[in-house]
């Protein structure tokens, strides 16, 4: 792997970031990025916790899913169906997919827990859970063509807290704001 030169201005953020984490008794800090564009041009301010652990907010899904009545809600997808996506949705917390897990592994350098840096493009992305979204300027999104038992897993994934973990690539243009400090990018 090569050397990542990092910016002055990357930099200045990773140490924004270190310096609200590390403040926070919990590990756990919010973080603001304001003018936030997506790939599909929505722009929007973000309002996002960094230091949440993933991994217990998966276990903490696992048992949700483990133990939901699916009758109890009011799902738009066949019980039978939502029975298969439950299953699917468990079993691929249990055993994620390998081959995708080692490229993201490869390619990132991991600053610390939520901050990580692109191997290949050099670009900062901030990881986290997502409390709070304004958007500012609608994006254009493709109507999505998915199966039925992608649509009931949808529906399940949205009562989930993993579903909630956002990355952020932050470039020019965004705001990140963290304990009183601001930073333009």
């Amino acid at each position: 792997m090569q050397n990542l030169e990092i910016s002055p201005k990357a930099l200045q953020v990773i140490n924004l970031v270190k310096n609200a984490v590390s403040k926070s008794v919990t590990g756990v800090s919010f973080f603001s990025i304001k003018n936030y564009t997506n790939l599909s041009g929505e722009t929007s301010n973000q309002l996002i916790n960094v230091g949440i652990n993933y991994e217990k907010s998966k276990q903490k899904d696992i048992e949700f899913l483990e133990n939901i009545n699916l009758s109890e809600y009011d799902f738009k997808s066949p019980i039978d169906l939502l029975q298969q996506a439950k299953a699917e949705l468990i079993a691929a917390f249990i055993k994620p997919n390998e081959n995708m897990s080692n490229a993201q592994k490869n390619a990132f350098t991991i600053i610390f827990p939520g901050v990580e840096v692109h191997n290949e493009n050099g670009l900062l992305y901030i990881y986290g859970y997502g409390v709070s979204k304004t958007i500012l300027v609608k994006g254009e999104y493709k109507d999505k063509k998915s199966k039925p038992l992608t649509i009931a897993k949808d529906e399940l994934r949205k009562l989930l807290k993993t579903s909630h973990f956002r990355k952020f690539g932050i470039e020019i243009g965004n705001e990140l704001k963290a304990n009183g400090e601001t930073i333009e990018i």
